[in-house]
Order: C-alpha cells, then structure tokens, then sequence
C-alpha cells in the first residue's frame, strides 16, 4: 500500500464519520425475525469457532440481496458427549439437505457442495438462543 492508497482510505474513513460511526459499517444485514424464508446457499466453509476454536462449518444463507442468516454447525464439544450431540445434529442437518455418506467427512465434503442450492430457514428463537433450521426449498 502506497501513501495515495493511505489517502484515498483515510478520505473514506472520514466520510464514513470516523472512529464515532465506525460500528455503523461493521454489520450491513438486518437480523431476521422469527419465521420461514427461502435463500439460496451461498457460501459453505469449515472453520474454528471464534470463541472455542472447535471446527465448525459456517453456512450464509442469502435471502435476497441485503438479508442473510449464517448458520452454523458445530462439529466438536468440550468434551466425548458434547462432541458426539454436535456430530449427530450437524449429520442430521446435512442429511434434511440432502447430503448422504457413511463417514462424516463424506458429510463435510458434501456439504462444501451445496453453494446454490435452494433452501427453506426456519428461524425460532428459544429464550436467548436462535434455533436455525434448513430443509431443502
């Protein structure tokens, strides 16, 4: 990056209303309400949890062009119990998807396929934890 790129950002920034509307620009999707949608699946990547490091697979969900809903589904717990009630809902998530095998990375694999597919999200809320469902659309 070169001092015209620096200048060039820096003028964003401040166009932006700097360091006090910074927050503003860090979410540009609307958190959806409770109910059923219909999207098309983006994006699907494993990754490590923000919070615990475990492995994990993220799926954006794209509603229409400003709305989308990341679902994720944990692929390991804290301990041999939690790790195998993550495993049993993630299989049984990708399997309402369509995804089929024998071995869970034959799960995780077919998962990475299902960028375009359409599908129904049926978002509930239960206390202060929302429940994601996918089914094929």
């Amino acid at each position: 990056m070169d001092n015209e790129d620096l200048k060039e950002l820096n003028a964003i920034f401040k166009d932006m209303g700097g360091v006090e509307k910074v927050e503003d620009y860090t979410s540009n999707f609307e958190e959806l309400p409770d109910g059923n949608y219909i999207g098309e699946i983006e994006k699907v990547s494993t990754k490590n949890s923000k919070s615990t490091g475990r492995p994990m697979l993220e799926i954006v969900v794209a509603i229409d062009e400003k709305r989308k809903e990341w679902v994720y589904l944990m692929l390991a717990g804290k301990d041999l119990k939690a790790t195998q009630t993550a495993v049993a809902r993630a299989v049984t998530q990708l399997k309402k998807l369509g995804v089929e095998g024998t071995e869970l990375e034959d799960f995780i694999n077919g998962a990475l396929e299902l960028t375009g597919t359409r599908v129904n999200l049926e978002i509930k809320t239960n206390g202060s934890y929302k429940n994601r469902d996918l089914t094929l659309a």
